[in-house]
């Protein structure tokens, strides 16, 4: 596999006015031959229900449109690593 050793930073940002969206985290996925950034998760909370991480999209006109997504496995890694990452820096905050 292409991505077999990778290995993944996080940088979470706390929302400035928070509402539903908690912060925002970036990622950095560090391969053998290079790196890619991913910009823009958005860690949400909406009253009531449970936190979770929205992949970066833009906003169109009547929806919204995926910038990235990931499936399987992958997907599960980031979403369970922005979270940790989240749960430690609000710890630290």
């Amino acid at each position: 596999m292409l991505f077999d050793k990778r290995e993944i930073a996080i940088e979470i940002r706390f929302a400035e006015n928070p509402g539903s969206v908690k912060a925002y985290a970036d990622l950095t996925l560090t391969f053998s031959d290079g790196q890619l950034q991913l910009i823009g998760f958005a860690i949400i909370e909406h009253p009531g229900k449970d936190l979770y991480v929205a992949f970066p999209q833009n906003r169109g006109r009547n929806r919204y449109f995926p910038v990235v997504a990931a499936k399987g496995d992958l997907h599960e890694e980031i979403v369970n690593e922005v979270m940790r990452a989240y749960k430690h820096a609000r710890e630290r905050k």
